[in-house]
């Protein structure tokens, strides 16, 4: 019994997600939550004690799953490409739901404590993965030998606001000014020396 309702309770964290990817977090109701998984409402809220814990509990599912799958796929690589995965795991070069999701929590957050509390949260689980990959590669001698939280921190600043632009509109002129600007970045503050990967 309890892994059928750990079961539906993902599957109304999963349907969630798929809807806030597909129109937004602010375009979806309950009921059209309900509709598309089959449910009533009823068991919504036998999981969820209301609309916002149900859409934070399925941002924190679906955020963490992305960080996870992530760090997955770059465990084997070296600093170095570990480094270029990451710059092009965040930058949206195309229309991206996935950036978009991001963005509408983020904005969420300014105004709500419980949607910041989450934001804050991933925020911080994120910069640990990007501080992991400076500090191991200071450690074999690809990346200078710096600050690694400081460098962490400037280096998810310039993600973040370069995402940002290219969330709208963005066009191939700004999509290779970007790439440009954040290997210079790269180049100058993080590798040690000229290198395309290990």
């Amino acid at each position: 019994m309890k892994e059928a309702k750990e079961t539906l309770k993902a599957r109304i964290l999963d349907g969630a997600i798929a809807l806030f990817l597909e129109k937004g977090i602010a375009n979806v109701t309950t009921r059209e939550l309900t509709e598309s998984l089959g449910i009533s409402r009823s068991h919504t809220y036998h999981y969820f004690s209301n609309w916002q814990v149900l859409c934070i509990a399925a941002l924190d599912r679906y955020m963490r799953d992305e960080l996870q799958t992530f760090s997955q796929q770059i465990a084997a690589l070296t600093s170095v490409q570990k480094m270029e995965q990451l710059i092009e795991n965040f930058l949206p070069l195309e229309p991206d739901a996935a950036w978009q999701l991001y963005s509408s929590t983020w904005q969420l957050a300014i105004h709500n404590a419980a949607y910041a509390e989450l934001v804050e949260g991933i925020t911080e689980e994120w910069s640990g993965v990007v501080c992991a990959i400076i500090e191991e590669g200071i450690n074999n001698g690809a990346f200078r030998d710096s600050d690694a939280r400081r460098t962490t921190r400037q280096l998810v600043a310039l993600l973040n606001g370069y995402a940002e632009l290219l969330s709208v509109r963005p066009t191939a002129e700004k999509c290779q000014m970007v790439e440009d600007d954040i290997a210079d970045f790269v180049q100058r503050f993080v590798y040690k020396a000229l290198c395309s990967s290990e």
